[in-house]
C-alpha cells in the first residue's frame, strides 16, 4: 500500500507507567486465567464519557464490571478530553488487566471528544477524492485518540452506498465506486496505524446497499457471490491488505447464502469464517456490531446472540444485551462441548496480542496536562477546515453567483433534530463576517403551522433565500427523509426569490424537491468547519470543486459537481478558468505529461488545478497530491531556508569566508569566496562538473568539489553553479551540526506541516510519485530517484537538488513566506525567522552588478524571466529543471507555484520555458482584471 507520510509526527501523547515495565509472555498470561475471565476479556461494554466522580452510579457500576466480570476493554462515548482521560485513567487501575479502549470515531475524535477536531462526514472524503485528506484524517484521529487513552476506532465505514434510502449508512460511507473507496480507505488505515490507533473496517460484508436500520429489524442485501466480490468485498479486500487490525460484523441477511433467510452475517460461520478468514484471509480481531440492536437481540435474546456471534467467527463482542448474561451463556456453551476452550484461547490471545502491541502492558494511563496541546490544536482544526471547503460539491448552479458576487440582506432557514442546537450559528456568523444581512429561523421536524408561517414571513421580508437542512442517520429512526412541510416550503420559495439549498446531510434531498432546478449545494456534515466552508463559498472567498461519489440521478451522475473559481480575495474566476483551459491545452501540446497549479492570496491557497496524467506508462489522472521531483527549487525552500534559520540563530555569518565552514575548501583565491558569494553564484566556481561520472561515492564527490579550481575572481562575474550550492551544503551542516535533510525536517517542514517534502521518499509512495527521465545513465525511467546525477551521487541529498513534494505543501511554504516578509506570525508554530532577515535575503543583491540574484534565491529579469512581466520587482522565485517553480510577490500578497515533469520521457523538451510565464501572467491578470 502506498504510504501517504512517510515519517510520524512530532505529536504524541505521553502515557504514565504505573507500576513495573513487564511484556508478558501471551501463552503463559492465558494459562494463568479461568474459564470466566478469559471470557471477559471478550467483552466490550458502552460507557458514557461525561464527567462523572469517582462514586457515582456510572462509574461504580463500570467497576463492578471490572471486578466482577473482568472485562477486556470498554467502548467510551460523548465527554470532554479531560473527563474521557480522567475516567479511564480511574479504569485502568482498577483492572487487573489492561482495558482495550474503543470509540467510534468515523468523522474524527471531535464524533466523541467535547473539543476535539471534528472532521466532515466520510462521503466528504469521496467528494475531495484526495488520500492525502483520508491520510490526515486518520493521522488527526489517532493523535487525538491516543492522548486520551483510546486505542481503537470503529472506523472507517467500509460500505458502499449505493441505496438512497438507507437509514443508517449514508454519508457515514466514502461513496460508492469500490475502487475509489478502498484508495481512500487504505490511506485512512495508514494515517492512524502510523500514528498508533487500530482501526476497524465495517460493516462487513457491505451494508451499503439496504434500506432498513439494523438497529430495529434484519436489513437484508439481496446479493449472491459475484456481486459481493466484484461491488461490496473489495473495500474490505483493501483494508485487510493495507493491515487493519478489526473487522466489524454487519446485522444484516444475505439470502443467496443461507436457507434461514433471515440469519444475520453476525451469527453465521459462512461469511466471519469462510468468507472472511478463510477466502478473504483475515487473521486480525473480529469484531461484532452491537448486539443489544434489534436486529440480533429481539429473535435471538442476550445470551444465545453472543455464543452464536462467537460460534460463527467474532473474538470482541460488543455492548451484550446482558454482560452476566452473555458471560455465562459463553462458558456453558464451553462445558457443553459446542464451543472449544481452543477456540477461546484464540480469541483471547488476539485481545491480549493487541494490547501489547498497544503497550498497555508497560503504560495504560495518560498524562492530563498535555491534552490542550494535542486535542483540537490549531493545526488540526486548519486541516479540518481545508478538506470541508474543498469537499462542497455544487450539484445545481442555480443562482448561486448572485450571492457569491454581491453581500445584502437574506432570510437563513435552517432544519435539523431539536438535539441539534447549534446548527446554522456559525454559518449565520461567518456570513455577517463577509457582509451579509442575515436573518435566520429554525425549524425542526415537530415544526407545525404556526413555525412554518413564521419561518415564509421571514422569507418575503428578505430578499433571497438559504435553506441549510441537516438531514442525518438516527439509529432506530428507521428513515432518512426531509418532512414533507419543509420539502413543500422550499419548493414554494424558490419559485418565488432566488434561493440556495444547502444539504448538511443526506445528499439525497433532490429526490424530494420534483421539479427544483435552482442551486443545491453538498455540504456532507454540519460540524462548525463545514459551516465555515458554506460561508466561504457563498461569498465567493473559495472556489468549490467537489465531485459526488455516489450517483444522484441521471441528470446528476457519479463524479458529478460543477466547479466555481472564487470570486473574491482579489482574483478574477474567469481568468482563473482561462488558466485551467491554457493548462489543459499545453498538456494536450505535450509540453508535459501533467501539471498542478496553485495560487493564492491574502494567507489563502485559494485556487489549485491539476490536469493531465503522470506519465507515458501510467496514464491516471495527476491531482494535487501527486508527489514531484521540485528539482532546484530544492535551493530555496531547503537550502536557502536552512542558511536563513542558521543566521537568525547567529550560528552562520554571511560575510564570512567559506574556509571558516570548510576548511578543505582551499586553493587559489578561494581564501576570498564567502558565504553570501555561494548564495549569490558569485563565487567564481564552475558550473557544473560530472560528479556522478568523476565519482564513486558521496566523499568523493565532495573531495573533488572541494579542489575544483576558481573559474574567475570572486564578485567578478554571476555565474549559475550547482558546485557553489553543493559546497554552501557543507557550510550549513558544519555549522548546523546535523545533515540537512534532518535540520530541514525538524525545523521547517514538520512545524509548517509540510508532510509531503522530503528527501528520499520511501518506495511505498511511488504510486503517487510522477516519473521523470527516461535516464540513458541510469539505464531506467526515473520515479521515486533524484532526477539530477549528481544529488542521486550525493546519495540524494543535497541542497541543489533532491527534494520531493506537492503543491498544497509548496503552498504552506509560500503562505509562511510571505508572512515572514511582513513579520506575521498567524499560529506561532512557523520557523522563526525576522522579518528582515526575509526581507535580505529576498531583495536583489546587485553582486556582481547587473544580476538578478537575491540571496539563494531570483528576482524577475526585464526579458524571459518565468515570472512574467505582471509580478512586482520585490518578487522573488525559483525554478527546476524538471519543470517546476516557484514564485511569491509580497507586494501583491500572492504566489504562483507550477509543478510538472517537463522532463518525462525526456530533457529534450523545453516548452515549460513559455508555459511558466504566461501561467505567472495569467494569476497576475486576475487580480488586476478583479481591482478594475
Amino acid at each position: 500500500m502506498p504510504s501517504i507520510v512517510p515519517t510520524p509526527v512530532a505529536v504524541t501523547p505521553k502515557l504514565s507507567i504505573p507500576g513495573p515495565v513487564t511484556t508478558p509472555d501471551l501463552d503463559s498470561l492465558i494459562s494463568t486465567l479461568t474459564l470466566e475471565q478469559k471470557i471477559g476479556q471478550l467483552i466490550m461494554p458502552w460507557l458514557s464519557g461525561a464527567y462523572a466522580s469517582f462514586d457515582s452510579e456510572a462509574l461504580e457500576r463500570a467497576q463492578q464490571w471490572i471486578d466482577s466480570f473482568e472485562i477486556g476493554g470498554i467502548i467510551v462515548s460523548v465527554g470532554s478530553p479531560l473527563d474521557v482521560g480522567s475516567k479511564l485513567n480511574r479504569l485502568q487501575t482498577l483492572s487487573h488487566l489492561p482495558l482495550l479502549i474503543a470509540a467510534d470515531l468515523e468523522w474524527g475524535a471531535g464524533m466523541r471528544l467535547i473539543g476535539g477536531t471534528a472532521f466532515p462526514m466520510s462521503m466528504a472524503l469521496g467528494a475531495t477524492d484526495s488520500e492525502l485528506d483520508a491520510y490526515q484524517m486518520g493521522r488527526v484521529t489517532a493523535l487525538e485518540a491516543r492522548a486520551v487513552g483510546i486505542h481503537l476506532t470503529f472506523s472507517p465505514v467500509a460500505d458502499l452506498n449505493s441505496n438512497p434510502e438507507n437509514p443508517i449508512i449514508n454519508t457515514r460511507s466514502l461513496g460508492e465506486d469500490p475502487a475509489a473507496v478502498s484508495r481512500l480507505i487504505r490511506a485512512y488505515i495508514q494515517g492512524a496505524s502510523d500514528h498508533g490507533l487500530y482501526i476497524t473496517a465495517k460493516h462487513f460484508p457491505g451494508h451499503g446497499d439496504t434500506g432498513t436500520d439494523s438497529h430495529i429489524d434484519v436489513p437484508v442485501l439481496d446479493a449472491c457471490w459475484d456481486r459481493l466480490d466484484s461491488l461490496e468485498l473489495v473495500p474490505f479486500r483493501a483494508a485487510i491488505q493495507a493491515g487493519v487490525t478489526a473487522v466489524m460484523t454487519a446485522h444484516i441477511a444475505l439470502p443467496c447464502f443461507h436457507e434461514d433467510r433471515g440469519l444475520p452475517a453476525t451469527l453465521s460461520p459462512e461469511f466471519m469464517t469462510g468468507i472472511l478468514r478463510d477466502s478473504l484471509g483475515f487473521q486480525g480481531l473480529v469484531v461484532t456490531d452491537a448486539l443489544i440492536m434489534g436486529a440480533i437481540v429481539t429473535e435471538y435474546g442476550g445470551g444465545e446472540s453472543a455464543v452464536r456471534a462467537f460460534e460463527a467467527g467474532s473474538d470482541l463482542l460488543l455492548m451484550p444485551a446482558a454482560i452476566p448474561e452473555a458471560i455465562a451463556a459463553l462458558a456453558d456453551a464451553v462445558h457443553s462441548g459446542r464451543i472449544s476452550t481452543e477456540r477461546v484461547d484464540s480469541s483471547v490471545r488476539r485481545m491480549l496480542a493487541l494490547k501489547r502491541a498497544a503497550g498497555l502492558f508497560q503504560s495504560r494511563t495518560v498524562d492530563l496536562n498535555v491534552l490542550p496541546q494535542i486535542v483540537g490544536n490549531r493545526e488540526f482544526r486548519e486541516i479540518a477546515d481545508d478538506i470541508a471547503a474543498r469537499a462542497l460539491t455544487l450539484v445545481q448552479v442555480g443562482e448561486i453567483d448572485s450571492f457569491r458576487t454581491n453581500s445584502g440582506r437574506m432570510a437563513l432557514i435552517t432544519y435539523a433534530e431539536e438535539t441539534n442546537l447549534t446548527i446554522g450559528g456559525v454559518l449565520a456568523g461567518r456570513l455577517r463576517e463577509h457582509g451579509d444581512t442575515v436573518n435566520a429561523f429554525r425549524l425542526y421536524p415537530s415544526s407545525g403551522t404556526l413555525s412554518l408561517d413564521s419561518a415564509r414571513a421571514i422569507i418575503a421580508d428578505n430578499p433571497r433565500v438559504v435553506f441549510a437542512s441537516s438531514v442525518r442517520f438516527i439509529a432506530w429512526r428507521g428513515h432518512i427523509a426531509l418532512p414533507d412541510s419543509i420539502a413543500a416550503l422550499m419548493l414554494e420559495t424558490a419559485a418565488e426569490q432566488p434561493t440556495v439549498i444547502v444539504s448538511l446531510g443526506s445528499p439525497y434531498l433532490l429526490n424530494q424537491l420534483p421539479g427544483y432546478d435552482g442551486t443545491y449545494l453538498l455540504a456532507w456534515s454540519d460540524v462548525r468547519a463545514t459551516e465555515r466552508a458554506i460561508a466561504d463559498a457563498l461569498a465567493g472567498r473559495i472556489g468549490i470543486a467537489g465531485r459526488t461519489r455516489i450517483h444522484l440521478s441521471d441528470q446528476h451522475p457519479k463524479g458529478h459537481g460543477h466547479v466555481l473559481s472564487p470570486h473574491r480575495l482579489g482574483f478574477d474566476g474567469a481568468m482563473l478558468d482561462s488558466v485551467s483551459r491554457y493548462l489543459d491545452s499545453e498538456v494536450a501540446r505535450g509540453s508535459f505529461p501533467g501539471a498542478v497549479l496553485v495560487a493564492g492570496r491574502a494567507n489563502s491557497a485559494v485556487f489549485t488545478y491539476a490536469t493531465g496524467v503522470l506519465g507515458e506508462d501510467d496514464r491516471r489522472s495527476v491531482t494535487d497530491s501527486t508527489i514531484y521531483d521540485i528539482a532546484s527549487i530544492t535551493k530555496v525552500i531547503g537550502l536557502t531556508t536552512a542558511v536563513m534559520l542558521l543566521v537568525s540563530d547567529g550560528v552562520l555569518d554571511l560575510d564570512a569566508p567559506v574556509q571558516r565552514y570548510v576548511p578543505e575548501f582551499m586553493g587559489l583565491n578561494k581564501a576570498d569566496v564567502l558565504v553570501r558569494h555561494l548564495l549569490t553564484h558569485s563565487s567564481g566556481l564552475p558550473a557544473w562538473r560530472p560528479l556522478y561520472q568523476e565519482a564513486s561515492d558521496r566523499n568523493t564527490a565532495l573531495s573533488i568539489v572541494y579542489t575544483t579550481e576558481l573559474e574567475g575572481t570572486p564578485e567578478n562575474a554571476y555565474v549559475y553553479s550547482d558546485l557553489g550550492v553543493i559546497l554552501l551544503t557543507q557550510v550549513v551542516e558544519r555549522a548546523a551540526g546535523e545533515r540537512i535533510d534532518s535540520l530541514l525536517a525538524r525545523r521547517v517542514f514538520e512545524p509548517l506541516g509540510m508532510h509531503e517534502t522530503q528527501f528520499r521518499p520511501s518506495s511505498e509512495l511511488l504510486e503517487r510519485i510522477a516519473p521523470t527521465e527516461r535516464d540513458p545513465w541510469r539505464g531506467r525511467v526515473l520515479r521515486g530517484e533524484v532526477h539530477d546525477e549528481n544529488a542521486h551521487r550525493l546519495g540524494g541529498i543535497s541542497g541543489h537538488a533532491g527534494l520531493f513534494s506537492t503543491a498544497p505543501d509548496l503552498a504552506k511554504f509560500a503562505r509562511w513566506m510571505v508572512d515572514a516578509y511582513h513579520g506575521r506570525h498567524p499560529t506561532g508554530n512557523e520557523p522563526n525567522i525576522p522579518m528582515e532577515v526575509v526581507r535580505e535575503f529576498t531583495r536583489r543583491q546587485e553582486i556582481p552588478r547587473g544580476s538578478t540574484r537575491a540571496l539563494g534565491w531570483d528576482t524577475p529579469s526585464v526579458q524571459g524571466s518565468s515570472a512574467g512581466t505582471l509580478l512586482s520587482r520585490s518578487s522573488f522565485g525559483h525554478t527546476g529543471f524538471t519543470g517546476t517553480s516557484i514564485w511569491i510577490d509580497p507586494e501583491q500578497d500572492i504566489f504562483v507555484i507550477l509543478l510538472t515533469n517537463r522532463v518525462h520521457p525526456t530533457r529534450e523538451n523545453n516548452a515549460i520555458r513559455r508555459v511558466r510565464p504566461r501561467v505567472a501572467d495569467f494569476i497576475a491578470r486576475a487580480i488586476q482584471q478583479a481591482a478594475s
